[in-house]
């Protein structure tokens, strides 16, 4: 009796991929902790943490990597318990949020923003924790999502939603810019009012553009977790491609579908 080629074909690459993808997850989490610790360890040897701790603290919290690595954090762990999670728009948004930011982290590592400010090349840890939070973890948490998902989870919502990120960092930062006179990043003088606001312009363009990748990533690319090393499994269907609603939910259903969790 010989063995079906369509049971052989839907047999290759097979593997726990929910369970691979939660300690990916779990790794990424601990990723996080361990650069933001490592940054907390190095604010003491910042110039100006003699005369006013208090402010070196504040500063450091107020990096936008260190809180796109806490909201990488805190996303993460829930993928570590559930690595098909679909969650509520939220957790969409949030995860949305950190795909954006640590994208755009990576990328003003190559540009006058780069690093963590007042700490970033004083100690051994301060040099660790930089390329930790702004090297190492954007590529893990992008990379991870690109093979593990999960997706279908990003829509036009999600993306809108994310918007609250950026929006409070600039709040955040241009408020106590104001009161302190210190503004991350800023070499020289502090920028005209106008100057601000133009390059708080172009940082919610640049924010929308990361998000708008990763929506016509995520509604192109085939779902995840599948059960399936990447490149092989069946084809995927088109259920769950409204990313507001239960996953998977409508749409033509896969001929012998394959839950992960069987596996």
């Amino acid at each position: 009796m010989g063995v079906s080629t369509v049971g052989k074909a839907q047999g290759r690459g097979r593997y726990d991929e929910v369970h691979v993808a939660a300690a990916f997850h779990g790794l990424t989490a601990l990723l996080a902790v361990v650069g933001i610790a490592l940054g907390i360890t190095a604010v003491p040897a910042s110039p100006g943490y003699a005369a006013a701790p208090a402010h070196s603290w504040w500063n450091y919290a107020s990096a936008a990597g260190v809180q796109a690595a806490l909201v990488v954090f805190v996303v993460s762990l829930t993928l570590l318990m559930d690595s098909a999670m679909a969650g509520g728009r939220l957790w969409r948004a949030a995860r949305t949020a950190t795909l954006a930011a640590m994208l755009l982290v990576f990328l003003a590592q190559f540009t006058p923003f780069r690093g963590l400010p007042d700490t970033a090349e004083m100690t051994v840890a301060g040099v660790m924790a930089d390329r930790l939070l702004l090297y190492a973890l954007p590529v893990v948490v992008v990379t991870g999502w690109l093979i593990f998902g999960p997706r279908p989870r990003i829509s036009t919502g999600a993306v809108a939603l994310a918007l609250i990120f950026p929006g409070f960092w600039l709040l955040w930062t241009g408020l106590r810019g104001a009161i302190t006179g210190w503004l991350p990043y800023a070499a020289g003088p502090a920028p005209a009012p106008g100057q601000l606001l133009m390059m708080g312009i172009g940082l919610i363009l640049l924010w929308l553009g990361a998000t708008m990748v990763f929506l016509l990533l995520d509604s192109t690319m085939g779902r995840e977790p599948d059960g399936y090393l990447p490149g092989f499994g069946p084809p995927d269907s088109a259920a769950g491609k409204n990313a507001d609603g239960p996953p998977f939910a409508e749409g033509v259903r896969e001929p012998d579908p394959v839950d992960p969790r069987d596996l």
